[in-house]
């Protein structure tokens, strides 16, 4: 199998790559801020969800 060569890679590849990095960190974010929701939540057993309470 041949290496790559730098002219061998299209903005087209580049544009891809890119795309895919945003997506993963996109998904990343979204499931962290949901751990992140679901441990507050659980802190406060009284609050309502969605209310957090300073202490």
């Amino acid at each position: 199998m041949s290496e790559l060569r730098p002219g061998d890679i299209t903005d087209d590849m580049i544009q891809a790559m890119e795309t895919a990095k945003r997506l993963g960190l996109q998904k990343d974010l979204r499931v962290l801020s949901a751990n992140i929701r679901a441990d507050a939540e659980g802190r406060y057993d009284g609050a309502e969800p969605g209310l957090w309470t300073v202490t």
